[in-house]
């Protein structure tokens, strides 16, 4: 299995979404990563290498940050409840 986030040949709208310039990982044209759109595939359903990887430093860092605020991960465990005490 692995989590992969859809790519649109459209200029980003929303929060969670990575634009991608032509020309990275792969890209023919400028694009954006729908980071709010995470899907779990098989990798059974791979077939081949992928056509590209995103290698930019700053692009990586951007589509983590949205990834993190998407699933919630950007707020202090303290204020989301994570550590109350257990029930009895």
């Amino acid at each position: 299995m692995a989590a992969v986030c859809p790519v649109s040949a459209r200029a980003p709208k929303y929060p969670g979404e990575v634009p991608i310039p032509h020309g990275q990982a792969g890209q023919t044209r400028d694009a954006v990563i729908l980071c709010h759109q995470v899907r779990t595939i098989s990798l059974e359903r791979v077939e081949g290498p992928p056509d590209g990887r995103l290698d930019d430093p700053a692009l990586r860092r951007a589509v983590r940050v949205a990834l993190a605020h998407h699933l919630g991960l950007d707020i202090p465990a303290v204020g989301d409840g994570a550590f109350l005490r257990p029930a009895p």
